[in-house]
């Protein structure tokens, strides 16, 4: 089984479908833990459609094209990933979060993760990573250069007794996400869970009346989004059929 990392590089929505919240259109979540999450088949559907897409161009840069090309090419992609309810031969885990962005009074943003994430990723992924204990007002850093007078931390409006796990920086080579080694910061579980359920990107959309230019009646709504930077992680597996 193949270990894969997502690494979002622009704010973006995975919608959920419903809501309880003043959110029109949230993002999907973990029932259990509130969590943002990437279900699997919104990851299976968007690499279909860039290698769909991938295919039908090298097809369209042929110039001796042979007849039943675009057949081949649709019998590849069924047979990859799945035709009606017929299974394909790839499988694709949920993608689940394992860094966060957060705004931070030094060196402008950090990477949050906590002690049951790391746990979840140590046990899905079998990668062994340290897991530092870590209580409600205190946060462990990767190196002092996101902490004001070498001990304290301050992501938004909140301050944090801080210390220094230069092994976290580990997480850099495992990911090998372009994220800044010095900038990962473990955080209390919920404390962890308060920034991924408040600090998410939240946008008013407007519809406008084409015929008069002007907004539409009941017209605004708003949009919830993972901010951009955030890193998942998943599996992809192989199945013989």
């Amino acid at each position: 089984m193949k270990k894969v990392f997502y690494h979002v590089l622009t704010p973006m929505h995975i919608g959920s479908g419903t809501t309880l919240s003043l959110i029109d259109l949230p993002i999907q979540r973990e029932a259990h833990t509130d969590f943002p999450v990437m279900p699997s088949s919104a990851i299976k559907g968007v690499i279909r459609a860039s290698f769909n897409e991938q295919e039908q161009e090298d097809i369209s840069g042929k110039e001796d094209k042979e007849k039943g090309d675009e057949e081949k090419k649709i019998s590849l992609v069924e047979d990859i990933f799945g035709k009606g309810d017929e299974e394909g031969k790839i499988i694709f885990t949920d993608g689940k979060i394992l860094l966060f962005p957060v705004k931070s009074l030094k060196g402008v943003f950090v990477w949050i993760t906590s002690p049951y994430v790391l746990e979840r990723f140590k046990r899905d992924t079998e990668i062994n990573v340290e897991i530092p204990e870590v209580e409600k007002d205190n946060a462990v850093v990767s190196s002092n250069k996101v902490l004001i007078n070498n001990n304290k931390l301050v992501l938004e409006e909140f301050t944090f007794n801080a210390s220094i796990n230069e092994n976290l920086k580990k997480l850099k080579e495992i990911t090998k996400c372009e994220i800044d080694e010095n900038k990962i910061v473990v955080v209390s579980d919920d404390v962890f869970k308060f920034f991924v359920k408040n600090y998410t990107e939240v946008n008013a959309r407007i519809k406008i009346d084409q015929a008069k230019g002007t907004v539409q009646t009941g017209g605004l709504w708003y949009e919830e989004l993972l901010p951009a930077e955030t890193v998942f992680y998943g599996c992809i597996d192989a199945r013989k059929k």
